[in-house]
């Protein structure tokens, strides 16, 4: 005995290090679970491990040989029990049955049962050696002799399923292949899988990344939820981690940045402010102090596109597979980010893989590196071949085999699911008694749909396995525990056992996962049917629960997963909660999709529409249609689409916050302007603003409204009061708090000194203007495209009065710059006109033209910058007027000129009445006196405007009048 306790200890070190649990020492042996009392992900994998790591132990010449046996099954456990193990007591079958498979093992050898095998068939090779009888068991039981681990090359999806071998689809697998080659050679693909629900796309795609990597190729793989416009963005975070950062669910969020870091580092191309952008984007900042700056939602977005891109390309070198799945959940906000990622890899050797049912339109189609397979029906051999196969090939169940065959339709999940059912009921047990040789009672059996199939197990279902599973159908398509834990109201051991036998039954399977054990449904379906077989009532109950939990399970995650807790409680019928966690979703949302975001601020309006009067539901109501307001001139609404949000909050503010009406008067006067009204409402809506604000207690807000102000004179040309209201804003910068520029979506300080620099470049002013460039990147906060764009416009605009194409040319390029790094809608029309002034200055006519005409296209055909359009108008009649196009320069300049007095824009309005005056100069019956009019009005707006820099264009034209006024008179003194 002496020499068996240091070996018994051994065996214990074993079974502790591989997460089982000793439950007691006989002498000469030890007796071990895994998976009881504790809940083990993977125990049949961990108990095989264990079994083959103590033979290896004993594995000396001459040294003890000892013998394992293991089975899987149910073990009634009491951790309570004092009868001398570590674990409690256990009792049942299953242990009686283990203590048995022991002897059929030869020294040195494990066995293993069928019940044990068939939960690592695909891990682990094994021999059968037949049916032994076993004393003490009343039926014979199939026994395999255990002789190692296959590789570990586990999917998610499938690591835990019994698979059926894989048939019909070698077309479709050859195919993946062939892109996953080409990709490898530098051509990459992307490659969609397409078919109906459990047609078998996952189970392609599956046997795709096992041969991938087999072949050491890596596979990252995520999947859209069930829930996917509830859970936006999760499948691209999940992506970003792990496939560009090396990020586990595990890592502390010390070790996420540190990665973050040394990726931008390696790449060398991040710009300032990357590095707190993906720490905020990916929730691993270090304090909120830390986080990214406020930036414009549409630059947010672009930004973080743009670094996708880059990081794509940064790898362009290395092998790798992206399998997306379930495309057709994905929400739009992550199809965005998948969008970017499928045009970034070509000419990488990245392989994008995407599956997602029929009914799904693939945006790509039209990429030549795109291909696409549509899983259809295995052909009526392929579909008997399974049936046999899940059956027998038994003679007396070939007509069964075929009734199911022809019942499934060729679909691989529903034949599976078919001859489980007929399999319960015992139909297949040779028992005339259940009339399996009977082929109408097996048809009467069949339910018609494999929705009523999965219903028909579930009903079968104990009731405590049947609630269980309808809370996991509530939960979500994937279960945490810890979250299943709080909404049973159950003991862990009872949920334990419950979700072992879900397992067993292959209604769920638990996942790989870190933090915490998880399970997810088997297919969709099945939650599908689980979800729908419970009362309403119920439902609602349920919902409310996982929604609280959630909320504790999530903490640290709550902004990103908000909108999942608040589907819950809305499906709870608690409105006023479902509306705050939808706001909280929004408000994080909008920083990176605006269009996500307003769906989620109407969300929350539509919640609240009947809700009874209170403050905090007047609140959340004010909140959205203020951001509904604000976002949706972002997104090119125009003044009437968004009025109604306006007046709605503008009532609310009056009870909740009146301090809101001021930001939603500027709101509302900027889109008065951007809606084609005149820029003179949006300077009075601003002052009526600044007239409601307490001057000695609220200096911060004074300032952002005198930035509005400086923008609204701007606009409408009254440049000295633009540098008045400026002065005002710049002297109360430091007062403005984080609300106003979270509420404004930029930096504040950098939009007041960049409008600073325009207006001092108009007054021609260069020198000063130069200051406040300095000074506007000087200001603390990420660069937005949106301001910064100013600087570069205000030099183009410069360089067209001063006829220096070297400049225009140098600042055109840094706009195009932009507008490409950052692909937001507002910079495209802006870009084309400044490349189209540029190429004016420098002649080239034809190409000017084209871009003026797109340029206006795009304003007019999407609503963005129409601020801009008279700019755009006055600027193309000038290129007609050099190119000598005469009749059309003049009906562009007089189109200018009615639109921009429309318009009150009187800087476009003065450069119109220039160019309408030159070119009435250039045609064949000059216009003295008309053209002499245009130029006075010209004169008469630059002293008014004090816009300084249109003079030399001015003074040129007239110039031009007097020569000819010269000609025309010597000619007369001639004659």
């Amino acid at each position: 005995m002496e020499r068996l306790q240091p070996a018994v200890m051994a065996m214990c070190e074993v079974v502790e290090r591989f997460g089982g649990t000793v439950i007691r020492t006989l002498g000469d042996g030890v007796m071990a679970l895994f998976g009881v009392p504790r809940a083990l992900e993977g125990h049949a994998r961990l108990a095989c491990e264990s079994a083959l790591q103590m033979q290896a132990a004993f594995n000396e010449p001459h040294g003890l040989r000892i013998r394992v046996g293991l089975h899987s099954g149910l073990v009634a456990s009491d951790p309570h029990a004092q009868d001398g193990g570590k674990g409690g007591g256990a009792h049942g079958l299953t242990i009686h049955l283990a203590s048995r498979v022991i002897g059929v093992a030869p020294p040195g050898g494990v066995t293993i049962t069928l019940d044990c095998y068939s939960l690592v068939r695909g891990l682990v090779d094994a021999e059968s050696i037949g049916l032994v009888a076993l004393k003490g068991i009343s039926e014979q039981v199939e026994i395999f002799a255990l002789e190692g681990l296959k590789p570990a090359f586990a999917s998610q999806h499938f690591n835990q399923a019994k698979l059926t071998p894989f048939r019909g689809r070698d077309k479709e697998l050859a195919l993946l292949q062939q892109a996953q080659r080409l990709t490898e050679a530098g051509n990459a693909q992307v490659f969609g899988v397409s078919g109906g629900p459990g047609s078998g796309k996952s189970r392609l795609c599956f046997e795709f990344a096992q041969w991938c990597r087999a072949r050491g190729r890596p596979v990252f793989e995520v999947r859209a939820q069930l829930y996917g416009s509830a859970t936006p963005l999760q499948p691209v975070l999940e992506l970003m981690r792990v496939f560009f950062f090396g990020i586990n669910a595990n890592d502390a969020p010390g070790v996420a940045r540190t990665r973050i870091e040394a990726r931008l580092r390696e790449m060398g191309s991040a710009q300032p402010g990357d590095y707190a952008l993906l720490c905020d984007f990916l929730g691993v900042a270090e304090a909120a102090e830390d986080a990214a700056p406020p930036l414009p939602a549409k630059a947010r977005r672009a930004r973080l596109l743009s670094i996708v891109t880059a990081l794509v390309k940064h790898s362009a070198n290395t092998v790798a597979v992206i399998l997306i799945e379930d495309m057709h959940w994905l929400d739009d906000a992550s199809e965005e980010f998948v969008a970017a990622l499928v045009e970034a890899v070509a000419s990488t050797k990245t392989m994008v893989v995407l599956n997602y049912r029929s009914s799904y339109r693939s945006p790509w189609a039209g990429l030549e590196n795109f291909g696409e397979v549509e899983i259809g029906e295995l052909s009526a051999a392929d579909t008997d071949a399974l049936v046999r196969e899940l059956i027998s090939h038994r003679r007396e169940f070939q007509d069964i085999s075929q009734l199911i065959a022809k019942r499934s339709g060729g679909n691989p999940f529903f034949a599976e699911e078919l001859v489980r059912s007929v399999a319960e009921r015992g139909m297949l047990s040779g028992d005339p008694s259940h009339g399996s040789n009977g082929i109408e009672s097996v048809e009467r059996a069949l339910p018609a749909t494999v929705q009523a199939v999965i219903g028909a197990r579930i009903d079968r279902l104990s009731e405590s396995e049947k609630s269980l599973l309808q809370m996991c159908a509530i939960i979500g398509k994937e279960v945490p525990m810890a979250v299943l834990d709080k909404v049973a109201g159950a003991t862990r051991a009872q949920i334990e056992r419950a979700m072992d036998s879900l397992c067993q039954s292959e209604l769920i399977q638990p996942q790989p996962a870190a933090g915490g054990r998880r399970f997810t449904f088997r297919h969709p379906l099945i939650q599908e049917v689980a979800y729908g077989t419970q009362m309403k009532a119920k439902r609602a109950t349920i919902h409310a629960a996982v929604a609280s939990a959630m909320v504790t399970y999530y903490a640290d995650q709550l902004d990103e997963f908000s909108a999942l807790v608040a589907h819950h409680y809305e499906a709870a019928g608690q409105v006023l909660e479902a509306a705050s966690y939808s706001s909280r979703a929004a408000q994080w949302l909008g920083s990176t999709n605006p269009a996500q975001a307003i769906e989620q601020w109407h969300k929350v309006r539509n919640l609240l529409s009947g809700y009874a009067a209170d403050e905090r539901a007047d609140r959340l109501k004010a909140m959205a249609c203020s951001q509904i307001s604000l976002l949706g001139w972002r997104e090119g609404l125009n003044l009437e689409q968004v009025q109604p949000f306006i007046d709605e909050a503008m009532q609310l503010a009056v009870k909740v916050d009146k301090r809101l009406t001021q930001l939603l008067l500027t709101i509302e006067g900027r889109m008065l302007q951007a809606s084609g009204g005149p820029a003179d409402w949006y300077v009075q809506r601003v002052e009526e603003a600044l007239g409601m604000v307490d001057r000695d207690a609220d200096k911060g807000r004074l300032a952002t409204l005198h930035s509005a102000l400086s923008q609204a004179y701007g606009w409408a040309g009254l440049l000295n009061h633009a540098l008045a209201a400026n002065d005002a804003a710049l002297a109360g910068l430091s007062h403005i708090d984080r609300a106003d520029h979270e509420f404004m979506g930029f930096s504040v300080g950098q939009w007041a000194m960049g409008m600073r620099g325009r207006l001092l470049m108009r007054c021609d002013r260069a020198a000063e203007a130069d200051d406040a460039w300095r000074g506007m990147l000087e200001v603390q906060g990420n660069p937005d495209p949106t301001v910064h764009i100013i600087r570069h416009l205000a030099h183009v605009e410069f360089a067209w009065c001063k006829d220096d194409a070297a400049l225009a040319q140098e600042h055109a390029d840094s706009i195009a710059l932009l507008a490409e790094r950052h692909p937001v809608p507002y910079l495209r029309p802006v870009a084309l006109s400044c490349r189209a002034m540029a190429l004016t200055v420098a002649g080239d006519y034809a190409g000017a033209s084209k871009a003026f005409e797109e340029a206006l296209w795009v304003v007019r055909t999407s609503n963005v910058a129409t601020e801009y359009e008279t700019d755009i108008l006055s600027g193309h009649a000038e290129c007609k007027r050099r190119e000598k196009k005469l009749e059309v320069a003049r009906a562009l300049a007089e189109e200018a000129l009615d639109v921009s007095r429309q318009r009150t824009m009187r800087l476009s309005e003065c450069r119109a009445l220039i160019t309408l005056g030159a070119t009435m100069l250039q045609e064949p019956d000059a216009d003295l006196d008309g053209a002499a009019q245009m130029f006075e009005a010209a004169h008469e707006l630059i002293e008014l405007t004090g816009a300084a820099i249109y003079r030399g264009h001015l003074d040129a034209a007239r110039e031009q009048w007097r020569q000819i006024a010269h000609s025309l008179a010597a000619a007369h003194v001639k004659a």
